[in-house]
């Protein structure tokens, strides 16, 4: 799997070692700083080249949001004929993974454990303000968490959140995540080259 940021480096490992039992994933993180497309790219260059006699199906995991605020948002057809275009056999597919708009509105998939976790009385809670997290963004986490004198920053340093969150609720809750994780599972033992057809 392609990562596109800190806080999928905390949030993906929890994903892989509950939904992904017995299936081999690697995660790499391109931290989205510079072109997605030549970075993940890039990424799959390396891991083929240096693992030649694997055969490798690439998951990108991006925010939307970020990539309506690149120069250059994730394309993957692009990133596919990149691939082809280096005739790399060993990559049977690249699909996407998408958030939108950003991984830290799914966490609200699990107001109550965001409440649990800033230990927030009853009385204070307005579960009903988060009911729709695709309307929901980093910013507004950042914003509750500042209501209980409390700082949302993004990756490591959110481990100990997010390791609290209810993550099977946030998969039940997720569509593009549950599709994404039913996707890996499907094509796991499935060794027909995609790509290269």
């Amino acid at each position: 799997m392609v990562l596109e940021g800190d806080t999928e480096e905390v949030f993906y490992p929890l994903i892989r070692d509950k939904f992904l039992i017995g299936i081999r994933v690697e995660l790499r993180n391109i931290k989205g700083q510079g072109n997605v497309n030549r970075d993940v790219a890039s990424e799959i260059f390396k891991y083929t080249y240096n693992n030649s006699h694997d055969l490798v199906r690439v998951y990108c995991c991006v925010d939307t949001e970020r990539q309506k605020q690149s120069a250059t948002p994730f394309d993957l057809p692009l990133v596919c004929q990149q691939i082809q275009g280096r005739h790399m056999e060993p990559v049977l597919s690249i699909d996407g993974i998408l958030a939108d708009p950003d991984i830290e509105s799914w966490f609200f998939h699990d107001v109550e454990g965001i409440y649990a976790f800033l230990k927030a009385k009853k009385s204070q809670r307005k579960t009903k303000k988060y009911a729709t997290p695709t309307n929901l963004s980093k910013k507004d986490l950042q914003r509750l968490f500042a209501q209980f004198g409390r700082a949302y920053i993004p990756g490591r340093r959110a481990q100990h959140f997010i390791q609290s969150l209810d993550i099977a609720n946030i998969v039940s809750c997720c569509k593009g995540l549950s599709d994404g994780i039913q996707l890996i599972r499907s094509q796991a033992k499935n060794c027909a080259n995609h790509l290269f057809l």
